[in-house]
């Protein structure tokens, strides 16, 4: 008897988000459970379509127009880079730190760049709209004034083009400042605007918002039908969000890459 291979395109994808991983160029327990995370991927991919959400500080910085920078995280883009190679379809917002993304992740990677968002339609009566989680932060007013500063096309532009000793001090200040401004900042700055959530997701036609940027996982009710979800910092947690059916279900995945439901 003769056996059809089964066709993965008539298979559920299996779709994973996760946020906030800060990746810093070195072997950190989350940088390499990351990787062999990357590599349970893969092996799923061989089975069924696999869908990576990357939802912003993936890294601690990324410009990939100077090659110290790719350099610096080589190791974490030979792991994505395999992973891409095996099947396994990888979509990255734009972080608060790495927002420069562009035809490098696109053509090494495969990326699927969703910029500030995106809507993702799972089923008929599930849409959910992914970002980061930076924009829905509306009281922190200093930084969304920052925020438009550095992304202006004439500001990229100039850094692009600075060399790579100039343009790293420039990260580094950035970065101390990100850090001092942190410890500066009072709680109602780090939490989401839900009247904000509520009306991104009326404009986008999506029930429920999945992001990240906080640092402090939550769940909120939103009213009629609508929910935020702030994904846990794989940074400390080693965690994301698993599609399941019709559910978004928290997942842990430890050191070997491995996840369960959590």
């Amino acid at each position: 008897m003769n056996f059809k291979p089964v066709n993965k395109t008539i298979l559920e994808p299996l779709r994973l988000f996760i946020a906030d991983l800060h990746l810093d160029g070195d072997a950190s327990p989350h940088a390499l459970a990351f990787r062999n995370f990357l590599s349970r991927l893969a092996a799923q991919a061989s089975e069924r379509p696999v869908k990576l959400y990357l939802l912003g500080d993936v890294f601690e910085f990324w410009d990939e127009y100077h090659p110290q920078v790719i350099a610096r995280y080589e190791d974490d883009l030979k792991a994505l880079e395999s992973a891409h190679r095996s099947g396994v379809h990888l979509h990255f917002a734009d972080g608060n730190r790495d927002f420069l993304y562009g035809p490098y992740v696109e053509k090494r990677l495969g990326a699927q760049l969703l910029r500030d968002g995106a809507r993702l339609e799972l089923s008929p009566d599930m849409a959910l709209w992914v970002e980061h989680g930076d924009l829905i932060c509306r009281a922190d007013v200093r930084y969304l004034n920052y925020r438009a500063r550095v992304r202006s096309s004439t500001i990229k532009f100039i850094f692009r083009m600075l060399p790579w000793f100039i343009a790293s001090r420039i990260v580094e200040r950035i970065a101390a400042k990100s850090k001092a401004d942190c410890t500066r900042k009072t709680p109602r700055e780090f939490e989401p605007d839900l009247d904000y959530a509520y009306q991104r997701l009326k404009t986008n036609g999506c029930q429920t918002l999945v992001c990240g940027h906080t640092h402090r996982e939550e769940i909120s009710d939103l009213g009629h039908g609508f929910r935020l979800i702030v994904l846990p910092p794989w940074c400390e947690t080693h965690a994301g969000y698993i599609v399941r059916g019709s559910l978004l279900q928290r997942v842990k995945i430890n050191h070997d890459g491995y996840w369960v439901t959590s």
